[in-house]
């Protein structure tokens, strides 16, 4: 009988993981006192975090943070995920350059 009951509770808690598998991030909230810096900040570790790369998944965070966020950071939102594309492609094109062969 306790067999029985430890196999039902191991098969419950393992139903409960999967339904959490999907969820590998998730909102904090935060008092700041420079929040252009923190959305910096937690912009690149998503990025990295999630290896986001594709301009779809770029739009996707940002989307995210909008959605999180109340109206009146979206300004500053935007111009930090502005920020964060552009030192992406520099960063991506600085590798490209430095990976080509000079003639």
């Amino acid at each position: 009988m306790k067999k029985a009951k430890l196999k039902m509770k191991q098969k419950a808690e393992e139903k409960e993981m999967e339904e959490f598998k999907g969820l590998e991030s998730f909102a904090v909230v935060k008092c700041s006192y420079d929040p252009q810096k923190d959305f910096r900040d937690s912009m690149i570790d998503m990025i990295k975090e999630q290896r986001m790369s594709q301009p779809e998944e770029l739009e996707e965070l940002l989307a995210c943070y909008l959605t999180l966020n109340s109206d009146e950071f979206h300004h500053l939102i935007i111009r930090v995920f502005r920020q964060v594309c552009f030192n992406l492609n520099q960063a991506s094109f600085d590798t490209e350059f430095d990976n080509q062969e000079c003639y």
